[in-house]
């Protein structure tokens, strides 16, 4: 009877074990973004928007971070060239990514992440990812879309970089155009071409340099006069 009872309970220790094994593991979202992190973005749009979507450029700023949640200053230019300013409250948690602007980090494919804005709020899975240049930096973008739009994030921080909308009457294509969130090379100097600026003008600084000391030596000799040396310049 004892080892009976032993082996039941075994049993189901190790079926306990196994169902807890078996859970999935849920994770609290990263958020990728700091206070002062900033993004601009070029906005081409088509069609007849309404005039509150009718805008040439926008610009984020996060302001500060609390957890998984954040708010984030929001500035667009209408194409009037009128500024207007918002402060836009994200919260992974609850689902608000404010139409996708920016995402936890770090999500690979067939990850997900939660959209409360969506009928019945649902999960938006990363469909696939991919090395591009951004900015003149090489990241890993990531991308997913639905009825209405379609967009790609900077996987590291979890900021996007482009997205197209479309809708009943008009669409909206949005690019990355600045970010102080990762370093960037001037257009067309790659690592190759700075350090050979650099080593070509080291060269030239260094020849420049050993004529001028051969001309100097050049320039002067020395004439014995008697005992004495006396140093005399041509």
């Amino acid at each position: 009877m004892k080892t009976f009872a032993a082996s039941l309970l075994l049993s189901i220790v190790v079926c306990a074990e196994i169902a807890v094994s078996s859970t999935p593991a849920r994770c609290a979202p990263t958020v990728g973004v700091k206070r002062g992190d900033w993004m601009e973005y070029s906005v081409e749009i088509t069609g007849t928007p309404p005039p509150i979507h009718n805008v040439t450029w926008m610009r984020m700023e996060v302001l500060q971070v609390n957890g998984d949640s954040f708010p984030v200053n929001l500035t667009v230019r209408y194409r009037n060239g009128t500024l207007y300013s918002s402060i836009w409250q994200f919260n992974f948690t609850a689902g608000n990514t404010e139409g996708w602007l920016i995402i936890p980090a770090n999500l690979g494919v067939s990850n997900s992440f939660y959209d409360v804005f969506r009928a019945k709020g649902s999960n938006i899975t990363i469909q696939s990812q991919a090395q591009e240049n951004v900015l003149d930096a090489t990241r890993t973008v990531t991308y997913a879309n639905d009825s209405l739009r379609q967009k790609e994030w900077d996987k590291a921080t979890g900021v996007f970089v482009s997205s197209y909308e479309a809708f009943r009457n008009w669409t909206a294509k949005v690019n990355m155009t600045a970010t102080n969130v990762w370093t960037t090379q001037a257009p067309g100097l790659n690592k190759t071409a700075l350090f050979g600026l650099v080593a070509g003008g080291l060269a030239t600084g260094f020849a420049a340099c050993s004529t001028a000391v051969f001309a100097l030596r050049r320039s002067k000799r020395l004439d014995f006069k008697g005992k004495k040396c006396v140093l005399e310049a041509t």
